[in-house]
């Protein structure tokens, strides 16, 4: 499996333009109907958390079932990546796993915040917790 990405386009009245070609490669043409699928790691609000989707023509319940990993499964991430990507060592992951492909990434929503736009936050005494529930689409109970 190989992941492929290719560039669209959002248009003034919020449709997606992709390139000639795009659709007619994944056999679906106009007035077909497609699926969009996106992760989300809120709990109850179905929120786009990654602000990515994916197109398919027969949406992600013919992709089979997720395999959930045995209990006694271990994954170990070296630190150096960790650090790389920007993910505190101590902090908790977000890991998804697909047909040859592995993604893993903050569980805090936070750390897909700017480190600028965080220390903005702080200069004007927002609170991370604050940040975070907003980022989780709760907001902040007044």
């Amino acid at each position: 499996m190989k992941i492929v990405e290719i560039k669209g386009r959002i248009a003034e009245d919020d449709s997606i333009i992709l390139p000639p070609g795009v659709l007619d490669s994944m056999g679906v043409g106009i007035g077909d109907m497609v699926h969009l699928a996106y992760l989300s790691h809120h709990p109850v609000k179905q929120l786009n958390s990654y602000g990515e989707f994916f197109i398919t023509k027969k949406g992600i319940d013919s992709i089979g079932e997720p395999v959930e990993a045995p209990d006694t499964a271990q994954l170990s991430v070296p630190h150096a990546l960790l650090e790389a990507a920007g993910i505190p060592l101590d902090g908790d992951l977000d890991i998804t796993i697909g047909d040859g492909y592995i993604v893993i990434g903050s569980d805090d929503p936070l750390q897909r915040v700017p480190s600028e736009l965080r220390k903005l936050f702080g200069d004007l005494g927002i609170s991370p917790e604050v940040v975070r529930s907003v980022l989780e689409g709760g907001g902040e109970d007044e």
